[in-house]
């Protein structure tokens, strides 16, 4: 096969300088240089600079501080209640309340006959506590991590949150 610049021998497709230098089959495409990598680099950074926002519950003044989350599909939302105080978050609540305003409390569930119910909704109540105690400590909403099938909890959490945030940013 020589000649027909099909083979390793001749002039086929890794022959001689190559692709790198502008021959073959890709010598119409451009390699990425430094300023494209530079400039998606800076464009990813601007959009994940806007994810979650970047105000924090311990950036507000001092005072006190509600919101709530937006109303799920089955009527559910959530309530959050903090006070900031030299840039710390010194007192917070998180409640879930069904559509009917039955609070998802210690209470939560025992009146259902279902036992596994009972204890999926303890497990819940107790996610949102350890929610409210990662945001005491770290003043972030950003720093709460969630916790495995309590992940609605953590979204409406979030939520309320942000909600009060920008609610006193008005």
């Amino acid at each position: 096969m020589t000649g027909s610049g099909s083979g390793v021998g001749g002039r086929g497709w890794m022959a001689g300088k190559g692709w790198m230098a502008g021959e073959g089959w890709m010598a119409g495409m451009r390699r990425p240089g430094v300023r494209g990598a530079l400039l998606t680099a800076v464009v990813g950074a601007s959009l994940l600079s806007g994810c979650g926002g970047s105000e924090t519950a311990r950036d507000l003044p001092d005072g006190s501080y509600s919101g709530r989350s937006e109303v799920q599909s089955d009527g559910s939302y959530g309530v959050v209640k903090f006070t900031v105080k030299s840039n710390t978050v010194t007192a917070a609540s998180f409640v879930i309340y069904d559509k009917d305003g039955t609070p998802h409390d210690k209470n939560y569930g025992s009146n259902s006959s279902d036992k596994s119910f009972y204890q999926r909704a303890q497990n819940a109540v107790a996610a949102e506590q350890k929610y409210v105690a990662q945001f005491k400590e770290t003043g972030s909403q950003g720093q709460v991590e969630k916790i495995a099938g309590a992940s609605l909890s953590y979204k409406l959490f979030n939520e309320a949150v942000d909600a009060a945030i920008s609610e006193a940013g008005k």
